[in-house]
């Protein structure tokens, strides 16, 4: 996991050594460990982790729903934005936004922080995801 790609707000997944896994939106980077909010299972309460307890969040339909794009009932493959700022491509190829029909970017969109950066740099938006 390339951890320059992490930004406070970004939503991972933590397995720390004595504590159960869950969901931690990142607070704080610092030279060794993040600072995070828990989301999921003990919302509010607040972590420090190591940089090799964070596991990425793979990018599913489920998290696509979550994050607020429904299915297209035309194309499988397209995942429209409610706020209808940018839409989403998602098939075993390409995993992309795509704007009028054209698909956005050369790098494969493959974990949820990768969304979430993605989705702010293209519309200037922060994307809210339901966990």
């Amino acid at each position: 996991m390339d951890i320059k790609k992490l930004r406070q707000g970004s939503l991972i997944k933590i397995s720390p050594r004595e504590n159960e896994e869950g969901y931690l939106a990142i607070q704080e980077i610092q030279k060794d460990n993040i600072i995070g909010e828990m989301l999921v299972p003990r919302q509010g309460y607040h972590f420090r982790i190591k940089f090799y307890e964070i596991i990425p969040i793979p990018i599913n339909e489920k998290w696509l729903s979550k994050a607020g794009f429904t299915k297209d009932e035309n194309d499988k493959n397209l995942w429209k934005d409610c706020n209808q700022h940018l839409d989403f491509f998602f098939s075993d190829k390409d995993k992309k936004f795509i704007d009028a029909g054209t698909l956005i970017g050369k790098v494969q969109v493959e974990f949820v922080h990768d969304l979430q950066n993605g989705y702010l740099f293209l519309t200037g938006k922060e994307l809210n995801i339901t966990v």
